[in-house]
């Protein structure tokens, strides 16, 4: 299974659980996407569980029972970066490498923000190439 590449109602739930940043109840999911209906939260966070992609991390009251608390195993950054690099081996034109990607992406920072991305790169080259001579 791709976890990048999920149904949207399922990405719709791991968002509203990132958002709200501590784990919820089904109830409380339905509270926030408010077009699903609750036997619907059910059905998908049942789904969610035999993927991983969720756990479940307490009980609390609801109501006058009991429910499950979830919140995804995987965080938001995570998602979003393993999107992209999924994305990015799946496409169609072979010929952008990842520093064409990284440079498209530049070209879109703030002076600011360009000079603090280009230091952080230089970082993370210099630890890689540590990384592969160790290796190699």
């Amino acid at each position: 299974m791709n976890e990048y590449r999920l149904p949207d109602r399922e990405v719709d739930i791991l968002y509203v659980m990132w958002n709200a940043g501590r784990p919820l109840l089904a109830s409380e999911i339905t509270e926030a996407e408010e077009e699903l209906k609750l036997a619907t939260v059910h059905t998908t966070l049942k789904r969610m569980l035999r993927k991983n992609l969720i756990e479940v991390v307490d009980f609390a009251k609801s109501g006058n029972v009991f429910g499950r608390c979830y919140q995804p195993t995987i965080s938001l950054r995570e998602f979003e970066l393993g999107k992209i690099s999924s994305e990015f081996k799946n496409k169609k034109c072979k010929d952008i490498t990842a520093s064409n990607l990284v440079a498209a992406l530049l070209d879109e920072e703030t002076d600011g923000a360009l000079e603090a991305e280009l230091d952080e790169l230089e970082k993370m080259i210099q630890e890689r190439r540590k990384e592969i001579s160790k290796g190699g």
